[in-house]
Formats: C-alpha cells, structure tokens, sequence
C-alpha cells in the first residue's frame, strides 16, 4: 500500500477481534511512529505498550466512553504516548510537545495502518488515573492512546470537507485556482 491509499484508508476502529498480534510487529510501528519530526529534534515523547488486560480494562474506563473502554479490553494492545515537556521548545507562548506527540502519533497510526491493523486514538481522558495506572511520573503529560489490533468491524469513511472549505490560495479565503 503506498503513502497515499494508506492515509486514504485510515479510519478509527472501535471493535477489534482477540487475534495476537506479534509484539514486534508493534514495535516496528513504534519505530517509524519515533521517525516523526519534532522540536530541535528532542524527540519528547515516550510509548507505554500496554498488554495486560487489567491496565487495558482501566484504560478504557479513563475515557469514560463505554465504546471505547471496549475497544480497549478487545484489543491485544493499547499504546500511551506520553510527552517530556521539558524535552520540546516554547516559542511566543506555546509549547510544542503536543504537536511534536501528534506527529509521532500520526507517524504510528499510519504504520500500523501499512501493516493491516487499527487504531482509535483516544484524546479524551482523566490525565490523573492514567499516570496512576501506568505510574506516569508527575512531570510527564499523557498526549493520548490507542488501541491497536485487527479490526472487527467494517470501517466507515467519515466525510470530509471539500478543499474548497479548507484550502485558501495565498490569502484567507481567496479560492484555490483549478489546473
């Protein structure tokens, strides 16, 4: 599958089938996911491989979403990408971890896309009961996470905006030129 058809296909999954996964199949995801670009090349951000059905379970409630604590429970693996603050850069205000982890974020969804298995990524969650889940040190901030298996659904393409609604030719809303 080429970059293209990969990023064309990628949808969130929210059951997945009980098949193992073989864990060094999700650590070449988690390398390509560690490829991404970030601030000065710090590279903040840290993964949590999480296999265990009690953590996985818990995981799942911190979201406080019944779909996705499911999906959580159903998958062999939930992925944590936590990030290093102190470990990205600060420029007129904003602090880049968080965009640094959503690039490396991206990078794994992808990967793990180009080998036939699926993820969700859960931005939605109490940041407290996850550090006390995975004792996450305080300085360290949980980005997100993600189940990762082979789906048990048929995925649905959401809709998306048209490039007119999003695209702009060199000033905030002048139409993008046809050809």
């Amino acid at each position: 599958m080429n970059v293209y058809d990969t990023i064309n296909n990628r949808v969130s999954i929210r059951s997945y089938k009980s098949d193992k996964v073989e864990l060094e199949k999700v650590k070449k995801i988690i390398d390509v996911a560690c490829m991404a670009p970030s601030w000065g090349n710090k590279q903040c951000w840290r993964f949590i491989i999480v296999d265990s059905m009690v953590e996985k379970n818990l995981l799942g409630k911190a979201s406080n979403q019944p779909v996705i604590a499911k999906a959580c429970i159903e998958a062999p693996y939930v992925i944590v990408l936590c990030a290093n603050p102190k470990e990205s850069g600060v420029k007129n205000g904003i602090e880049y971890y968080a965009f640094d982890s959503a690039l490396a974020m991206e990078n794994l969804v992808l990967a793990a896309m180009a080998e036939d298995l699926s993820t969700c990524v859960v931005g939605w969650f109490d940041e407290r009961v996850v550090k006390g889940i995975l004792n996450i040190p305080e300085n360290i901030k949980v980005i997100a996470y993600t189940p990762l298996g082979y789906a048990n659904e048929i995925p649905k393409h959401s809709t998306r905006k048209k490039p007119e609604q999003t695209v702009f030719y060199n000033t905030w809303e002048a139409p993008l030129k046809n050809g």
